[in-house]
C-alpha cells in the first residue's frame, strides 16, 4: 500500500492487510476470525486440487443445473453441438 497509517486502536485488536485491503480484528474475535480463516484456506486448496485433477469449475461449483435451467447446456467439442 505503501500510505502512512495513523490510527489508534484498542489493546490487543490487530490490523489485517493484503492487496484486497484491509481489517480491523477486535482481540474478542480473533480466535473465530482466524479458524473461519484457516478453515477457507483449507477449503480453497481442496477446490485448487481438484481443479489441478482435471475436475471442472462446472461440476466444482454446481452449476450444470442452472445453465439447463436457462437453456444452456455444456459441451466438450463443437462436434457435440
Amino acid at each position: 500500500m505503501n500510505i502512512p497509517l495513523l490510527t489508534s486502536l484498542p489493546p490487543g485488536d490487530i490490523i489485517v492487510a493484503d492487496d484486497d485491503g484491509v481489517v480491523v480484528v477486535p482481540a474478542a474475535e480473533i480466535a473465530d476470525t482466524l479458524a473461519a480463516a484457516e478453515k477457507r484456506q483449507a477449503s480453497e486448496e481442496e477446490k485448487r486440487q481438484k481443479l489441478a485433477s482435471g475436475v471442472l469449475g462446472l461440476d466444482l461449483y454446481e452449476m450444470r443445473p442452472a445453465l439447463e435451467k436457462a437453456g444452456l447446456r455444456y459441451v466438450k467439442k463443437l462436434e457435440d453441438l
